[in-house]
């Protein structure tokens, strides 16, 4: 079954309108997305690795410097907005269950 093409919500953007949007989505998760997971990360990190609390705050921090560059890399390589988004949000949740799990919330 075929949609019509004026029920899509982007049949009334121009291609570049529609890239410039696309351009705009991926930038957004690559910022605050990227910020997000690397929050996440480094504190879910810091409770699960076996280290001194002091050792293990400074080994998660510096692992999240890598885990935001490669949430920039896939914000900009993946191949749709909408996949790069669905994948952040995947890969935010695991951190955030476990501190979750973990009772580290406030």
């Amino acid at each position: 079954m075929q949609v019509c093409p004026m029920h899509r919500p982007d049949a009334l953007l121009s291609p570049p309108a529609r890239h410039r949007l696309g351009i705009a989505a991926r930038a957004l998760l690559a910022i605050a997305g990227g910020y997000l997971f690397a929050a996440l990360g480094a504190a879910s990190l810091a409770l699960a690795l076996p280290l001194p609390r002091p050792q293990a705050v400074l080994a998660a921090t510096q692992l999240s410097f890598a885990l935001y560059c490669a949430l920039v890399i896939w914000a900009f390589s993946a191949p749709s907005a909408l996949r790069a988004w669905l994948v952040a949000g995947a890969l935010c949740a695991i951190p955030a269950l476990h501190l979750l799990l973990r009772g580290a919330t406030p």
